[in-house]
């Protein structure tokens, strides 16, 4: 079955497979990153924040009507149990990056499967994870929503080695300095110093904001980077 993915901007994502339901994840407060709110919400059924603290990560009035909201962190912690499209979701709990200005607040990284492939998506990850730490994420991650960005989340080189544990097939870049969302702020990164530093990864501009998994796999045994355009907002 095939799986839509879109890339909303930030850490926001919108899944769905074919006309079935969606699931949004870890929405943002516009003017939060330094956007106007146009009143234009996502449609989706589900919505996945990494934690209820972070108003770029959880702003969950960005999704129209009344969806069912799942606290990854409570599900990392034990406190509830989430099924996404019939499989539980998996969550591993982790905190922000520890000089962050608001105080660093717990999160959680969490996957999930959606037509046969595991989705995982970082959170607001502040450091890097040692593999026991990664542990229920394994043979779970097909494909890594990738913090990219570092500024107030883990640096690229604690990203790295993740990578190499996590083994993904392909990797999509958020969380980054685009402008509008220029990262001052957040002394944000573009992606391509993410980019830079994997040279024989092979990188696939999509050049727009949704792609359709599976895509064909490297036959270099490396991760693909898939490159999306954000649908809420347009880059300068």
């Amino acid at each position: 079955m095939a799986v839509h993915l879109e890339w909303v901007g930030m850490a926001c994502f919108r899944l769905w497979q074919d006309d079935g339901p969606a699931i949004a994840m870890d929405p943002y407060t516009p003017t939060a990153i330094g956007l106007v709110d146009d009143g234009n919400r996502i449609a989706a059924e589900t919505v996945i924040v990494s934690s209820l603290t972070d108003i770029a990560h959880a702003n969950v009035n960005l999704i129209a009507g009344a969806p069912r909201v799942i606290n990854a962190l409570d599900v990392a912690r034990g406190l509830n149990d989430a099924d996404i499209f019939g499989a539980p979701m998996v969550a591993v709990e982790a905190a922000e990056v520890a000089d962050h200005p608001d105080g660093a607040d717990d999160n959680a990284l969490y996957a999930f499967q959606a037509g046969g492939l595991w989705f995982l998506h970082m959170g607001d990850l502040g450091y890097g994870l040692a593999e026991e730490d990664l542990a229920p994420f394994a043979g779970r991650c097909d494909v890594l929503l990738a913090l990219t960005g570092e500024g107030l989340t883990l640096k690229l080189d604690e990203l790295d080695p993740m990578i190499e544990i996590l083994d993904p097939t392909w990797i999509v870049p958020m969380h980054y300095n685009l402008a509008p969302v220029s990262g001052q702020k957040r002394r944000m990164t573009k992606v391509d110093v993410f980019i830079e530093r994997r040279p024989f990864d092979p990188v696939v501009y999509a050049r727009q904001p949704v792609v359709t998994f599976p895509l064909p796999a490297s036959e270099l045994g490396r991760p693909a980077i898939i490159i999306l355009e954000p649908s809420g907002y347009q880059p300068a």
